[in-house]
């Protein structure tokens, strides 16, 4: 026997598993499935490497077919294909999708972990460093449902069409938690031109589609890197200065992305002295100036970011993943000045920060709580790449109002990066109207920076504004 022969019998060995002969085999219907263009990941993106780590099937299809096997030049002698715990391996194996899935994240610009290979030198671990393992994002998915039609028109030479329903989990192993969660599908059809393998090549190109799918879902890229659930595990809802004890949590309450039970009970109100616009309804020219000098960066071991005044009492807002865990940091004026600052209070579901200098004598910023309207201009200031690129102005507009993990978020394509975090989004008049917290505006992915909307700051940090009336 020929090693063509070989193949074609221990391939039809390893479906007899898949198939049931019937008089009068049915072909399954592919359900329509939008096929969408995978985002890039942008290399300047903070994004952890992440690889497919689970695999789970179902097999409530199992007492039904889930499609068609025909064999022969003319597609004939039709069987069933039923999807079972023995065959599933030899329509969709492991290997195919494990491989399949580095591959798309790679081709994308997906960071992906670092080969395992054995260290030169035996250090001792710095208990501060995570290790690889626990850096790297673990994915699974469960393959929900499977629909295939196929043809065997040679001994490994394969026609058809396939569905897939892929249920997605991103797990961080740092904070032992599922942090995403979504559903994509993928279908492939090659009813012509015929596609080699061993094993029928058309479920494997379907689920590559789902991969794709996965990957044009900015809120899955948002996931790899965003800051603001990180955090939500790292640190408690809400810090209290050292002078006063902690409160305790309401019943329910801890520190989750969303919902009125995962609130953290805030500390006692802090009334904020907002000034109104210099210039209601003026152009963002005539006031930039002025704003500059509120906008400092936020300095911490190993890091920076941005923050900005608000009253002229000193208080300043940033991002909780910009200070982390620290009581204290630095910022540094525009002018290059700087004040050690406290870092009084914290919500981390909400990634907002509260900050104290001593009163600096700069204008604070004019906080507005209402949204802008979609298309109406915005504008972004931050120290992005640390304190060389101070106070940055970028414009945009606002490009929708998003619901991410729970959370609401203003969405725009002003252009920010790394070291843009914890800084204003302001509309034209020079009101802070956001806070940045997360980028993917890069490389086919313009619109899709987000920022945090300082009503749900104000709230979430128990700010009380005092409204200070226009100077006449």
């Amino acid at each position: 026997m020929n090693k063509n022969n070989l193949a074609r019998s221990a391939l039809l060995i390893s479906m007899m598993w898949l198939l049931h002969p019937v008089a009068q085999a049915q072909e399954a219907a592919m359900p329509a499935v939008e096929i969408r263009q995978p985002l890039v990941m942008p290399a300047t993106a903070a994004a952890r490497p992440s690889y497919l780590a689970r695999i789970q099937r179902r097999y409530e299809q199992g007492n039904q077919p889930i499609g068609e096997l025909q064999n022969g030049l003319f597609c004939s002698r039709k069987s069933d294909i039923y999807w079972t715990a023995k065959g599933s391996e030899a329509l969709l194996p492991t290997g195919v999708m494990l491989a399949r899935f580095r591959s798309e994240l790679q081709k994308h610009g997906y960071p992906l972990p670092g080969p395992k290979e054995a260290p030169l030198f035996q250090e001792k671990p710095d208990d501060a460093t995570p290790s690889q393992a626990e850096q790297s994002l673990q994915v699974g998915v469960i393959v929900a449902q499977v629909l295939t039609n196929l043809c065997l028109k040679g001994n490994a030479s394969w026609t058809g069409e396939a569905y897939l329903r892929l249920e997605w989990q991103v797990f961080a192993p740092d904070q032992r938690k599922v942090i995403f969660k979504t559903v994509s599908e993928g279908v492939f059809q090659s009813r012509q031109a015929s596609l080699e393998g061993a094993a029928p090549p058309i479920v494997a190109e379907a689920f590559s589609v789902g991969v794709r799918n996965l990957l044009a879902d900015p809120a899955f890229a948002l996931a790899l890197q965003t800051p603001y659930d990180r955090a939500a595990a790292a640190a408690n809802a809400s810090i209290l200065p050292p002078s006063q004890p902690s409160q305790p949590a309401a019943p329910g309450a801890g520190t989750g992305t969303g919902g009125a039970a995962n609130k953290p009970i805030p500390g006692p109100a802090v009334s904020i002295d907002n000034l109104p616009a210099a210039q209601p309804g003026g152009e963002m020219s005539k006031v930039i100036g002025q704003l500059r000098q509120g906008v400092v960066t936020v300095l911490t071991e190993g890091r920076s970011g941005t923050g900005f005044y608000i009253g002229q009492s000193g208080w300043l807002l940033s991002n909780q993943h910009v200070v982390g865990t620290a009581r204290s940091v630095r910022v540094r004026l525009p002018g290059g000045r700087e004040l050690p600052a406290e870092v009084l209070r914290v919500d981390a579901a909400r990634d907002v920060a509260l900050l104290k200098t001593e009163p600096p004598g700069v204008r604070p910023l004019p906080l507005r709580l209402d949204e802008p309207g979609l298309g109406e201009d915005v504008y972004a200031l931050g120290s992005p790449l640390g304190d060389t690129f101070n106070t940055t102005l970028t414009r945009g507009i606002l490009s929708g109002v998003r619901l991410l993990n729970g959370q609401e978020f203003l969405q725009s394509d002003v252009a920010i990066l790394p070291g843009s975090s914890g800084g204003p989004l302001l509309d034209r008049s020079g009101q802070v109207v956001g806070i940045t917290v997360a980028g993917l505006g890069a490389r086919g992915m313009a619109g899709m920076n987000f920022f945090i909307p300082l009503a749900s700051a104000v709230e979430r940090l128990n700010l009380q504004l005092q409204q200070r009336p226009p100077k006449r």
